[in-house]
């Protein structure tokens, strides 16, 4: 099975266009895309062997240069020189974000080898608490920017089209009604392939805002976070507001559900491909281009879906998500929970051998704890049922104040009425199926998260 190509990559040799012949970072991108390209079909236990063969040489440079793993090695009786096998793995404990931040300087090496280039500082958005910096290297910025053309290329992207983003960016920058522009799609598929324009507008803007903005823009393709897309979605279908131009949707940066694909396809007609990745370990996972399942990027990183007690999970089997990124010698992270949840898939009919994600769940903070101490992900249904409640919502929010209160918040653009509040009570209540005390808080606007993301439940609920 052959990916579909998009363009001829950009010559930095004037006078020379076909064969192109690309520029120093191109030119490392497509020799990795072109690896890619044969290890994608690999069998799981093959992935594995190419994995095994770096996670040694990772494993004895950390052990060699960073002092926290000098020390946690030799007390999990581990050698660091020794051929990596999952047994080996499954002796080293877990690490947590915490460890991290006791490890402060000791976690980053004191001797990077010259050929992953410089350093540079990686921030956590610190959602459940003070943020992580660790470090990169040029090396990972390499991969994850083949991620990044990866994931064009699987989906058949036109490269020459005009992309729009509704990101997080500082405040004040990228606001309607003009938003931000730019020549690329950026440093990852403009080093390699001349692409069309850019526009970026800020995600706190409002729904009518965004709604305008992009009907002036026209774009081909759009990408938010999924909490963004479902608001704006269900925005735009009570308004009849179509984007003729558009060909698909991008996610990234919270789960993705069903229900969200589900507007999105009815707003505007097209699909939604999502990705799953994070600051700390780069891309993790990309929705296969056949199905709504993710691949894992073996290439890029060790993942694992663990159970409570540390043991892997099997298709079907929900767990927490434990990284080992393959490539980033600076601050190296053997084993980190990313404090994710996902299901585990069965191989995929697509025939890559890329291991498969069923499901990317949320984190620990988005599951809802019930009384007799349980805890579940809940699913407090369709956006659109809300509104046809009461049409003056606009967005939702849903907090776990304590074991038996639920506060939703809302953005409306009328106040409600109490017999449309007992409404959605009775809503909230046979979506959960337990008898919380259900409360309600209007919002002139809702206040974004960490790098503008807005789960729709979140729990305060220890445990």
């Amino acid at each position: 099975m052959a990916q579909e190509r998009v363009g001829v990559p950009r010559s930095s040799t004037p006078g020379i266009v076909s064969p192109a012949i690309p520029g120093r970072m191109a030119s490392l991108l497509l020799s990795v895309l072109y690896q890619f390209d044969q290890t994608q079909w690999l069998t799981a236990e093959e992935l594995f062997a190419h994995q095994a063969r770096q996670l040694r040489l990772l494993f004895s440079h950390a052990a060699r240069t960073v002092p926290f793993y000098g020390r946690r090695f030799a007390e999990a009786g581990v050698d660091p020189e020794a051929e990596v096998t999952r047994s080996t793995l499954e002796r080293l404990p877990i690490l947590r974000r915490a460890d991290l931040q006791a490890a402060g300087e000791a976690i980053t090496t004191t001797t990077l080898p010259r050929s992953h280039g410089k350093m540079h500082q990686i921030e956590t958005a610190g959602s459940t608490g003070p943020a992580l910096r660790l470090s990169g290297t040029e090396v990972t910025k390499v991969l994850w920017r083949a991620c990044v053309i990866r994931e064009h290329l699987w989906h058949g992207r036109d490269l020459g089209g005009r992309l729009a983003a509704i990101r997080w960016t500082r405040q004040g920058v990228a606001m309607p009604p003009e938003g931000a522009h730019g020549d690329s799609w950026g440093p990852a598929s403009g080093a390699v392939y001349p692409t069309g324009p850019a526009a970026l507008l800020n995600v706190i803007s409002e729904l009518p805002d965004q709604a305008a903005w992009l009907t002036k823009e026209a774009p081909d393709y759009l990408i938010s976070l999924p909490s963004n897309l479902m608001a704006l979605a269900g925005h735009c279908i009570a308004r009849g507001i179509r984007l003729p131009q558009l060909k698909q949707v991008m996610s990234v940066g919270e789960p993705v559900n069903d229900q969200t694909r589900r507007l999105v396809r009815e707003a505007w007609g097209v699909p939604l491909k999502d990705s799953y990745n994070s600051e700390e370990a780069g891309y993790l996972a990309i929705q296969c281009p056949l199905h709504d399942v993710h691949h894992i990027q073996c290439e890029n990183v060790f993942v694992e879906v663990v159970d409570e007690e540390g043991r892997a999970c099997g298709p079907g089997e929900v767990g927490r998500v434990v990284v080992t990124p393959l490539h980033n010698f600076a601050t190296p992270l053997v084993r980190y929970d990313l404090g994710d949840y996902a299901e585990v898939g069965a191989p995929c009919a697509c025939g890559r051998g890329l291991p498969v994600l069923t499901r990317i769940l949320g984190r620990r903070r988005n599951r809802l704890r019930l009384p007799g101490g349980a805890a579940v992900f809940p699913d407090f249904g369709d956006h659109r049922a809300y509104q046809a409640i009461a049409n003056a919502v606009q967005r939702l929010r849903f907090v776990q104040r304590s074991i038996d209160e639920i506060e939703c918040l809302m953005t409306v653009s009328a106040p409600l009425v109490p017999e449309q509040e007992e409404q959605l009570r009775a809503l909230v209540l046979r979506n959960l199926g337990h008898p919380f005390r259900v409360t309600f808080t209007s919002l002139d606007e809702m206040p974004p998260g960490p790098r503008g993301k807005s789960e729709v439940f979140m729990s305060e609920v220890a445990g």
